[in-house]
C-alpha cells in the first residue's frame, strides 16, 4: 500500500509541474478551453444518443412517431 501511495504522489507531481510555468490568466484560460470541450463532447455525446434511439424506434415501432389528428 505504501507503494501505491508513493507512485500516486509520484504521478501527482509530474501531472501539476506542466502547469507549475504558467500564469493565472492561462490556467484560467485553459480550464476555460477544457469546460469548452467537454461541454461540446457532452453535446455530441447526447446527439448521438437521440440519434441511437430515434433510429432504434423507427427500426422498432415507427407507429410511436406517427402525429395523431386532434379533432376540433
Amino acid at each position: 500500500i505504501a507503494l501505491f501511495a508513493t507512485l500516486k504522489d509520484t504521478l501527482l507531481m509530474d501531472n501539476s509541474a506542466q502547469y507549475q510555468h504558467l500564469t493565472n490568466m492561462e490556467l484560467i484560460s485553459l480550464l476555460l478551453q477544457q469546460e469548452m470541450d467537454m461541454q461540446k463532447q457532452e453535446v455530441r455525446d447526447l446527439e448521438d444518443y437521440i440519434d441511437n434511439l430515434l433510429l432504434r424506434i423507427m427500426e422498432q415501432t415507427p407507429t410511436l412517431l406517427q402525429v395523431r389528428n386532434r379533432h376540433k
